[in-house]
């Protein structure tokens, strides 16, 4: 598993691409007239119990702001943390929080079903699970003599 190559392409548009398998390098998901993220929530993929596992750090996120969208083998999650206070620049004296839109992207190897992807939120935590696909065994078949 790891990150794609940083891209100025990528970099503009604010896409991160994550390809668990290694199967994508150098893809690019979302296209030039996608709308720029604000912030980009941090993630964490691992493979556990024979699926793999997506965490998206998303404090303050209500759930209902949360779409996920599956689309050749790519999870999208997008969604938006919303200010509670409207104040004026002026008015902070720090601002480290991020608001606004967020767009994911993950790309996954072909043949994972995707009716057994789950999801769950808890505790500013978003976690989805994406069954790994089935690998194709090789079964020998003998030639009987006639």
């Amino acid at each position: 598993m790891r990150m794609l190559p940083w891209s100025p392409i990528r970099q503009l548009h604010h896409h991160h691409y994550y390809d668990p398998a290694g199967l994508a390098e150098g893809s690019l998901v979302g296209n030039a007239t996608d709308k720029a993220t604000s912030w980009l929530p941090a993630a964490e993929g691992r493979i556990e119990d024979g699926a793999y596992v997506v965490q998206l750090v998303l404090p303050g996120v209500d759930p209902k702001d949360i779409t996920l969208s599956w689309v050749d083998n790519v999870l999208t999650v997008k969604g938006e943390r919303k200010a509670r206070n409207q104040a004026t620049d002026g008015d902070y004296f720090v601002r480290e929080v991020a608001y606004g839109t967020f767009q994911r992207d993950f790309a996954f190897p072909e043949g994972v079903d995707a009716s057994g992807v789950e999801a769950n939120y808890a505790q500013g935590m978003l976690e989805v699970k994406v069954p790994k696909p089935h690998v194709a065994t090789p079964k020998k078949i003998e030639i009987r003599a006639a």
